[in-house]
């Protein structure tokens, strides 16, 4: 789980293509891919330069209106895959230090 403070950025050299709303994005690194809905691209357009988590999660609590606690829960678990598969990088305050 992603902890507070925590910076995240994407990894450089990946592809994308939306189809529709979604969003496909493809490591050929890894080859592999990972297909995201409109709120995961979302993410993966501010994840274009570095977001500090609470940061991101405020933001979007307030574009989509929802409760904080579960937004951080969400984007949490959608950034761990993120990062199980290669997509971002992931620093925590602890490593900064």
């Amino acid at each position: 789980m992603i902890e507070a403070g925590t910076i995240v950025t994407r990894i450089e050299g990946l592809m994308s293509a939306a189809v529709d709303d979604d969003l496909v994005v493809l490591s050929l690194r890894s080859d592999s891919y990972l297909a995201i809905d409109r709120i995961g691209r979302r993410i993966w357009e501010l994840l274009e330069s570095p977001w500090q988590f609470d940061d991101l999660v405020v933001l979007l609590a307030e574009e989509f209106r929802a409760d904080p606690a579960v937004v951080a829960a969400d984007v949490s678990t959608f950034l761990d895959e993120l990062e199980a598969e290669g997509m971002v990088n992931v620093t925590s305050p602890r490593a900064a230090r």
